[in-house]
């Protein structure tokens, strides 16, 4: 068996190995065009996740969990799990409404990330359901033998010719039967068929009970503009983000397969990038350094990589003299013994396109340091005759802060203090 490798069923294999080709999933850099490599010598065939990390659940109850590979340490000297690594990263991706009581716990650990994610919408409606489901008026039409509202005489004529004691009606009714809760209730119906936990299933019944009244949604798509998150719908945000999440896939890898129940993934330069942003966020001083954060664009199922130009994480500016250094974060690791430490060369090129086209100074790569070695204190540079152009600098992640403020305080020459957040 190969360093690293687990074994698993043949019938799971090619389970496995017909949903990798079954779903595209480009590779951030372009260098193949599925979620895994498939790799076969004399030894077996081999699936290879270098770039994805998640959870994928097969209909026969088989589930495999893809996660990053680590050596992370935090702050008290304590080895972090590989899982735990994940999580953390998970919690600063914005478009996830993840509160730190769905991931600082135990039980996330020992749940795979698809159910984590599921206790987190039952968090949500169960505080929804709590503070009791809004109503809206809503136009309500009916042949009935009583006058309200206004009568609609097109129809009245020809319904009620041969009946003078009805009324053909329309007037508005308080009702819950709004847009919001149908995706919701929905939403509930769609987990409950795909979660693997009895608890969250049993959770998940105990809700739908409390939506009696309320149709499930025949339009997704139509519902979701039909949607209004404003002071009157104060605790609906996050479940509504979940819902087009576990209901649309927005910006979200959720799928199903032939014989996958549901698979979440996400790559993890998006993870790595997220987890960056957020700590140099939260270690900046926003009186001596401006930061502005860029966007950038990641892979999604079945759809083409975008082709961008070069694209940074982050530009920071220290205010006091103006200089602006470019950041972004590669989840790669380097080796000593490859040409150029096994940096891509596109990375390489992209550098002086960065520095171009940010007008900065120079331009700082950031990679996840793999070992408890010194290799996260030393930097690789790229040089002219007017001195350095670029770096590659290593984190901890484990400690990411930390790392970053050593990082930034060797570039800038200063010592960083905390609190700000990028904009």
């Amino acid at each position: 068996m190969r360093d690293g490798a687990v074994v698993i069923p043949q019938d799971t294999f090619e389970q496995l190995e017909d949903f990798v080709y079954e779903k595209k999933m480009p590779d951030p850099t372009g260098r193949n065009s599925y979620m895994m490599q498939l790799e076969e010598d004399d030894k077996g065939k081999l699936l290879r996740a270098s770039e994805y990390v998640g959870a994928i659940v097969f209909k026969d109850g088989t589930q495999i969990e893809l996660l990053p590979m680590s050596n992370a340490v935090d702050a008290n000297g304590n080895q972090l799990s590989n899982k735990r690594v994940m999580l953390n990263m998970l919690r600063t991706v914005k478009k996830l409404p993840l509160s730190n009581s769905a991931i600082n716990t135990r039980a996330a650990e020992g749940l795979n990330i698809f159910e984590t994610f599921i206790l987190a919408f039952i968090n949500e409606v169960q505080l929804i359901i709590h503070n009791s489901l809004k109503k809206e008026y809503q136009p309500y039409t009916e042949n009935e033998r009583f006058l309200k509202g206004k009568v609609i005489y097109s129809l009245h004529a020809t319904k009620n010719f041969a009946h003078k004691d009805k009324f053909y009606v329309q007037y508005d009714v308080f009702s819950i039967n709004r847009a919001e809760n149908r995706l919701i209730k929905s939403t509930l119906k769609y987990l409950r068929g795909v979660t693997s936990s009895a608890r969250s299933r049993n959770k998940i019944n105990a809700l739908i009970a409390n939506f009696d009244g309320v149709d499930y949604s025949m339009n997704y798509r139509q519902d979701f503009a039909a949607c209004v998150i404003d002071r009157s719908m104060v605790g609906y945000g996050n479940a509504i983000t979940w819902a087009e999440i576990f209901l649309l896939g927005k910006g979200v890898n959720v799928t199903t397969g032939r014989n996958v129940s549901y698979a979440v993934v996400f790559t993890m330069s998006e993870l790595f990038d997220c987890f960056t942003a957020s700590s140099l966020g939260r270690m900046l001083d926003n009186q001596r350094f401006h930061a502005e954060l860029q966007k950038k664009r990641y892979p999604m199922l079945n759809r083409a990589m975008p082709r961008d130009s070069a694209q940074a994480l982050v530009v920071i500016t220290m205010r006091e003299n103006g200089m602006r250094v470019v950041f972004d974060s590669k989840w790669q690791k380097l080796s000593q013994d490859a040409s150029n430490y096994g940096i891509y060369q596109s990375d390489i090129n992209n550098l002086y396109e960065l520095l171009e086209m940010h007008k900065a100074d120079s331009v700082c790569y950031i990679y996840p340091s793999f070992t408890r070695g010194n290799d996260r204190t030393q930097e690789i540079c790229f040089r002219n005759e007017d001195g350095i152009l670029g770096r590659v600098c290593f984190v901890d992640i484990g400690d990411m802060e930390k790392s970053l403020s050593q990082i930034v305080e060797h570039i800038f020459g200063m010592t960083v203090s905390s609190v700000s957040k990028l904009k």
